[in-house]
């Protein structure tokens, strides 16, 4: 970063706002890419003759437009993507060529167009629009809470609908959950390797993400353990259920280890339980050993319908109110008619129908990836909705999505995946509900497993 200067406007007026344009225009233009490391507010204000407090207000602007963010003890680094480290020529095909295999979203068939079309004219014709005209209350009408508890309860827990709130999506009950568990500075813990959504709350949130070693059966115990004699732990967040990027599915005997250790620690469980209808047989949540203060999010966006961003997040009592604080200042409430639109396939049947169609159609998708890549596969768990890749020596995960993409098949690197500074592993995730269809998927596949028994090209390499 000695070599970059950022170039502001001398004349323009506030001077922080000038550098805040300046810089976010050399990030706009590629020019400072993803994860590069800004100077320190003292290192800039010398190179350009400016007060420390011109560039940390300019920093705070950046931050708050979401293109940089700065972690304590670490420094300040760029957080938005930028399209300019592709080829443009990448760039410049059309998406319908794509064969994609990037995007983490359920599976579609006929069967959700017919049912998404009778469920509006219900509504439609049963003259009850409330689900339109409310705005209360916060934690969602009585009837979307009662069903969220009978769905979960149809799952195994045992849960009752004043435990229930509701929420647009996991990723939202998360950031409801850590907006009122933690504040600046706290440490969470997770997979080393977690969902990019997480990380990118650590930035918006301010509190520090602490990296646990995970193998092929989810978080390991030991290595949470021992993070919680180091440090502070504030809260532990983890996806026991087909871990992203990982797919790993955590056997029973180790969720009740983590609960444990974590009341010992005093250390708060959020648990991202977003498939949790695509398992195959039901496992007990997290939460099922440590009821007193666990908080439990799941939702129907990745196992039934991708639009359908619907959430429930069941906690204990006394933490409701401080959640529903937050809950009412990150969206008012959740959008009352697609959660009317939950409920009723909920009560109805729709929503295990759907869950049921989900399960084979994954099953069946997982058999041509295992016809396909079997022998690259970092753990195969039966449902999983996505796989990790290991790359062979020669591939790095850029450069391999990169040829992927040139092939017509989108996938995603490791990098988005990792916490903190560790290196990226050699590996990319690749889903398999966002084909349209089976045969789309294994066409994409075949042209993957031709890639790994390549060497790259040397003109793509990246160095």
């Amino acid at each position: 970063m000695t070599k970059w200067l950022p170039r502001p406007d001398q004349d323009a007026r506030p001077r922080y706002l000038a550098l805040a344009n300046a810089i976010a225009a050399d990030i706009g233009a590629g020019r400072l890419l993803f994860s590069a490391k800004l100077p320190t507010q003292r290192e800039l204000a010398h190179a350009l003759g400016l007060s420390v407090h011109t560039v940390s207000s300019a920093y705070a602007e950046l931050e708050r437009r979401g293109l940089i963010a700065g972690e304590v003890g670490r420094g300040t680094y760029v957080t938005f993507r930028s399209d300019h480290g592709e080829p443009r020529f990448i760039l410049g095909r059309r998406e319908k060529e794509i064969i994609d295999l990037s995007i983490l979203r359920p599976a579609i068939g006929a069967i959700h167009s017919d049912r998404i079309a009778a469920a509006l004219a219900e509504i439609a014709g049963s003259g009850d629009h409330a689900a339109m005209l409310a705005c209360r209350p916060i934690s969602g009408f009585d009837s979307h809470r009662v069903a969220g508890a009978h769905w979960l309860n149809l799952h195994g827990h045992d849960v009752a609908p004043e435990q229930v709130m509701i929420v647009n999506g996991c990723a939202h009950g998360i950031l409801v959950a850590l907006a009122t568990l933690t504040k600046p500075g706290d440490i969470v813990a997770t997979e080393a390797l977690t969902d990019h959504g997480l990380i990118a709350l650590a930035s918006v949130l301010h509190f520090r993400l602490r990296e646990i070693d995970f193998d092929t059966d989810g978080l390991r115990p030991d290595a949470f353990e021992r993070a919680c004699r180091q440090g502070s732990v504030k809260v532990l967040v983890v996806t026991p259920n087909y871990s992203n990027p990982t797919a790993t599915l955590m056997p029973e005997d180790r969720r009740r280890q983590i609960a444990e250790i974590a009341q010992r620690y005093d250390v708060t469980i959020v648990e991202d339980d977003v498939f949790l209808p695509l398992l195959p047989e039901q496992m007990p949540p997290l939460a099922a050993f440590d009821r007193k203060r666990a908080c439990y999010i799941t939702s129907l966006t990745k196992s039934l319908v991708s639009g359908l961003r619907v959430g429930y997040l069941v906690a204990p009592e006394m933490m409701m109110p401080r959640l529903e604080t937050r809950l009412r200042a990150s969206s008012w409430m959740a959008t009352p008619l697609v959660s009317e639109i939950a409920a009723r396939w909920i009560m109805d049947g729709t929503a295990r129908l759907l869950a049921d169609w989900q399960r084979e159609e994954l099953a069946a998708r997982g058999a041509i990836l295992r016809e396909h890549l079997a022998d690259h596969l970092y753990c195969a768990p039966p449902g999983a909705p996505h796989a990790f890749l290991d790359l062979p020596p020669a591939w790095r995960p850029a450069n391999f999505a990169t040829h992927a993409r040139l092939a017509g098949v989108a996938v995603t690197p490791a990098e988005p995946f990792v916490v903190g500074e560790n290196p990226e592993p050699q590996a990319i995730r690749v889903t398999l509900g966002a084909a349209t269809s089976r045969r789309q998927l294994s066409t994409g596949l075949e042209r993957l497993a031709t890639l790994f028994a390549e060497e790259p090209e040397p003109a793509y390499i990246n160095v």
